[in-house]
């Protein structure tokens, strides 16, 4: 059902990116920053919530105010550990998202997004020489604010907060919430 859904969105955002007009711009683009993981780390004697997270994306402008957006991201990962038990988090996937942006001034575009995305959510379990592991796929909402500084005709400096869950393991609400600020650049055609 899952999948079926990501793909009547596929073919959602290609209707309206072939019904816009010839004028439409493409761009492409990334970023890098820092995630952080809402993750429960009570008892344990070490426990790190932040990772690197990048991503790349491509979108299509639309209309002068609206985009569709689609990105490969990884989120990085989480770990805790205590009493020679480690515990590691992960979690990367796709998304796309509807981008509606604010008119531009001095060269500043605001923007807020909502969308899908499908993520891979993994866990890793370790003690003394033992490990196991588990992941789960599931599509999950995103959402997201940011601004684009246009430094010349084709390219502008992104920075940009985004925030989703990640199902990590086949239990039901065995799930964390991401958030990640990031910056970058995008190179419009």
């Amino acid at each position: 059902m899952i999948k079926k859904n990501i793909i009547a969105a596929a073919l959602l955002a290609t209707g309206f990116a072939m019904s816009a007009s010839a004028s439409a711009q493409a761009y492409v683009g990334g970023t890098v920053g820092q995630a952080r993981w809402n993750v429960d780390c009570q008892g344990a004697a070490q426990c790190d919530k932040t990772d690197t997270a990048f991503k790349l994306l491509g979108g299509l402008d639309l209309y002068p105010n609206i985009a569709v957006e689609a990105s490969y991201f990884s989120l990085g990962k989480a770990t805790a550990s205590a009493s020679g038990l480690k515990g590691e988090f992960k979690a990367s996937g796709v998304d796309l998202v509807g981008v509606f942006k604010t008119t531009p001034v001095n060269g500043f575009v605001g923007f807020a997004k909502l969308g899908v995305g499908y993520i891979k959510g993994e866990a890793t379990v370790s003690v003394g020489g033992l490990s196991g592991s588990t992941s789960k796929n599931s599509a999950q909402a995103v959402a997201g604010l940011g601004v684009t500084y246009q430094l010349t005709n084709n390219v502008s400096l992104r920075a940009e907060y985004e925030r989703r869950d990640a199902k990590v393991a086949d239990v039901d609400g065995t799930k964390a919430t991401i958030s990640n600020f990031s910056v970058g650049a995008q190179y419009a055609f």
